[in-house]
């Protein structure tokens, strides 16, 4: 009897201590190396609906929000959302105060240094990165540098230009946003019809 009582009291012994630990070393390894992976999923999600909420914003403000004067109720100007390969850690949201469906940073309305077409200008930050524009299904013959998405009331539709072009319509935009990885990515889709996707 003394005998059972002293076998049912008995600890662990050091070898299973040490093959405990180890087993869950090894799963915190496992799961912390996965938590960076996701981290970066989730960040480059909630960039990709940022670009797509701002491209809405656009269409909402051009259609019938927004008036394009500070002085009267104007709603005869187009807002868009300009994308550049050259600054791939920004994108601007603005008005086309000249109504030709393009970004122009230099024109000034009051003289006072500042574009008043900018509305905002938002910053990718984590390592995040635009890392490509295409149009038309990514099947056109001409590199893509830049990409504005304007709407204009009262049509609902997105006029897409590429490279700073007036005069050049495009069906479709795909916006490539890449993770600080390389690897991961997130296409934000936009139709001529003016509807905005995330894949």
């Amino acid at each position: 009897m003394i005998k059972k009582i002293k076998e049912l009291n008995k600890g662990f012994t050091v070898l299973e201590l040490v093959i405990s630990i180890a087993i869950f070393a090894v799963m915190s390894a496992l799961l912390l190396a996965r938590y960076g992976n996701f981290n970066q999923g989730i960040l480059l999600d909630n960039l990709a609906y940022d670009i797509a909420l701002t491209i809405r914003n656009a269409q909402s403000y051009g259609l019938n929000v927004r008036s394009s004067s500070r002085t009267a109720n104007l709603f005869d100007k187009p807002y868009g959302v300009h994308f550049d390969v050259a600054d791939p850690n920004h994108f601007i949201f603005f008005v086309d105060t000249a109504g030709n469906g393009v970004y122009n940073p230099s024109i000034d309305l009051d003289n006072d240094g500042n574009p008043d077409q900018i509305l905002s200008k938002t910053t990718i930050t984590r390592g995040s990165t635009i890392s490509a524009l295409c149009v038309n299904g990514c099947s056109a013959s001409i590199p893509v540098t830049s990409i504005d998405i304007t709407f204009k009331r009262p049509d609902p539709n997105a006029i897409i230009k590429i490279n700073d072009r007036t005069d050049i319509y495009n069906s479709d935009a795909d916006i490539t946003v890449m993770a600080v990885d390389g690897v991961t990515i997130k296409k934000v889709k936009v139709r001529s019809t003016g509807q905005v996707t995330v894949q």
